[in-house]
């Protein structure tokens, strides 16, 4: 073969050379759009979901619809957008869509939105909102939708209580409306028509009767605490309105008065008697929250809990209050002398007990105007009732996210170590790339 020959064929290896390069690039670049692979090499995988997420999307039985509310904002929903993504990777049936609260503010007004970025989650009829987007707060939610069944709660009625479908402020019918969505079914009760609590009721709530009941139906609401039913009574300043057995059995205390709080000024609210609750203890029905929620006209609560039963004071009120025992209005302050205990109070006492080989819940409130639809809305209500509800029903199957740790992010060196790297990097390795330089220089001159 001549030279011309062989440079010939040079170049056309060379030219087979590049093209099946560019190909394979292209080709590889067409498979990309096409199947996806990753790999998170992470300390502790913190960029992909745990088995138990895993496992529970397995488990889905149709379309999650996961709709966040956030602008146009790359910086907000990019980051939404990697953690759903996560899910999807592994479910066909989550979908993920956003919409612009402001080009729709009829709509996150009508759901309820009202943090930038917040989801709303919808399976088989149930939604739910959240604003703790995480992969604990985001898995336990879908198991909340996913887990479905009958969860009943009754609302006593026909004493003037609050009532669960009602329209009016002092009601509950926005609250009522909030646990349907979120799978729960209510029914008001009317002891007069009924002769027991029906064995379907998961809880009992005693929305703050403002008439006597009869002793009958107190009859009725003692054996089912004595049988190991679970309760919420709201409870408010004034009289007990024929449930002080109940009171009792409890080893309740109401405080004369009403709760004052002179901390509300802060936040610009003029009526001194709306207590505020800042702080939550580490308990399963609160500990996740950390919103203020606001407290109108509360009582002060007090128990000593009788042989079986254990208390524990779950909200409590901040210093500067006090039970006022005298009118609202004029010039209030503090007078011991009448029997005003100064804060903290605790204005909500929890009590449970084993019945039958089975958990026994109650809740006592010194105040139902916190979840009426006058005040719902306001500060961490909405998410406290909630919560207190699902922990109240044992609605607590919730899967155990473990926590995903970072010991990657940080790098602790001693001072002597710090000062070797920083003259090794500052001082030694451009010596060393000088060097280098001037003997290939050196070589090369002497050639």
């Amino acid at each position: 073969m001549s030279q011309t020959q062989g440079l010939f064929v040079r170049r056309i290896n060379n030219l087979a050379f590049y093209l099946l390069f560019v190909a394979a690039v292209g080709l590889i670049g067409w498979l990309s759009t096409r199947y996806e692979a990753q790999w998170d090499w992470t300390a502790g995988g913190r960029n992909s979901l745990s088995e138990p997420s895993i496992s529970l999307l397995q488990r889905l039985e149709g379309p999650l619809s996961i709709k966040c509310f956030a602008p146009e904002n790359a910086l907000l929903r990019d980051p939404i957008r990697e953690l759903i993504g996560r899910y999807r990777r592994y479910s066909d049936k989550v979908e993920l869509a956003f919409i612009n609260p402001d080009l729709e503010p009829d709509l996150a007004r009508k759901l309820g939105i009202t943090v930038a970025g917040e989801l709303m989650l919808e399976y088989q009829g149930r939604s739910e909102t959240l604003t703790d987007l995480n992969e604990e707060s985001i898995t336990n939610a879908i198991q909340r939708l996913a887990l479905g069944g009958e969860r009943w709660v009754g609302f006593l009625a026909g004493h003037g209580e609050r009532a669960v479908e009602g329209q009016a402020n002092f009601d509950l019918g926005d609250f009522g409306r909030e646990l349907e969505r979120k799978g729960y079914h209510v029914r008001p009760l009317n002891l007069a028509e009924t002769p027991d609590i029906p064995a379907n009721i998961n809880l009992l709530v005693i929305p703050g009767p403002r008439a006597e009941l009869m002793a009958g139906e107190v009859a009725i609401l003692n054996r089912y605490l004595e049988q190991g039913g679970n309760l919420l009574w709201l409870l408010d300043p004034g009289p007990l309105y024929g449930l002080e057995p109940l009171a009792d059995a409890l080893g309740l205390k109401v405080l004369p008065g009403t709760v004052v709080d002179v901390n509300a000024y802060a936040l610009g609210i003029k009526d001194p008697a709306v207590a505020l609750i800042t702080a939550y203890p580490e308990h399963p029905a609160v500990g996740s929250l950390s919103q203020v929620s606001l407290f109108p006209h509360a009582a002060g609560l007090e128990a000593k809990a009788p042989e079986g039963w254990e208390s524990t004071a779950l909200l409590e009120t901040l210093d500067r209050t006090w039970n006022e025992t005298g009118p609202l209005s004029g010039q209030i302050q503090h007078d011991e002398g009448t029997g005003e205990k100064a804060g903290p109070l605790a204005i909500a006492y929890l009590f449970d007990r084993h019945v039958k080989e089975k958990g026994q819940r109650v809740l006592a409130i010194g105040d139902g105007d916190f979840l009426s639809n006058a005040f719902l809305g306001n500060g961490g209500n909405l998410n406290l009732g909630v919560n207190l509800i699902r922990w109240l029903t044992g609605d607590e199957r919730l899967l155990n996210i473990p926590a995903k740790t970072a010991p990657d992010l940080s790098l602790e060196i001693s001072q002597i170590a710090g000062a070797i790297l920083a003259f090794g990097f500052l001082m030694v390795m451009p010596l060393a790339l000088f060097g280098t330089g001037f003997l290939i220089w050196w070589r090369r001159r002497n050639r």
